[in-house]
């Protein structure tokens, strides 16, 4: 009988390349924590994606912050992600430990862009949407992340003037042609 069987979709390493729309599962690695400033209740979601091209790929550390100062917006937050994995109205949620505890496992669809992250220099995923399973598959949108050169360029920099003296040098007039 042999040990195991190779599967190349079975690997260590999977990463998602590009941003989109994918369809994941809430990994049991997610957690509840404070944040270090001001000790607010913040759930950390981790996903795994769980179909198409990116399959087993992992985006990690979706921070989402109850701010008690905002109660109305932190409402509406954690609202569309339990909306998206399926709680019905009317559940009453206790705690955000409560509820990242009870997240883990189940399924949506979140869609991700490139942000560029002070903390650790890079470029990283970041969820902008929360949805419930996208019956189509998960739908990576073919923007990368951005490489060193990409991310310091300034992309107005480069803009075309009309102007048609901007590249030429130092126009030098004697005396003798001005009229006063």
């Amino acid at each position: 009988m042999a040990l195991f069987v190779v599967d190349s979709q079975n690997v260590l390493g999977k990463s998602v390349k590009e941003a989109g729309s994918y369809n994941v599962k809430i990994l049991p690695d997610s957690e509840y924590k404070k944040t270090k400033e001001k000790n607010k209740d913040m759930a950390t979601f981790n996903y795994e994606v769980i179909d198409g091209k990116y399959k087993g790929g992992k985006i990690l550390y979706n921070n989402v912050v109850w701010d008690n100062e905002d109660i109305e917006l932190s409402t509406k937050r954690f609202n569309t992600i339990l909306t998206a994995i399926g709680v019905p109205d009317g559940t009453a949620i206790d705690s955000i430990q409560q509820l990242v505890n009870a997240a883990k496992g189940k399924t949506l669809n979140i869609t991700v862009d490139w942000e560029h992250s002070d903390y650790n220099d890079r470029w990283n995923l970041s969820v902008k949407a929360y949805n419930k399973l996208d019956e189509e598959g998960s739908k990576p949108n073919g923007v990368e992340r951005p490489n060193g050169k990409e991310a310091n360029k300034n992309t107005f920099a480069q803009s075309h003037s009309n102007d048609p003296f901007a590249s030429s040098s130092t126009i030098d007039i004697s005396d003798d042609d001005f009229p006063f």
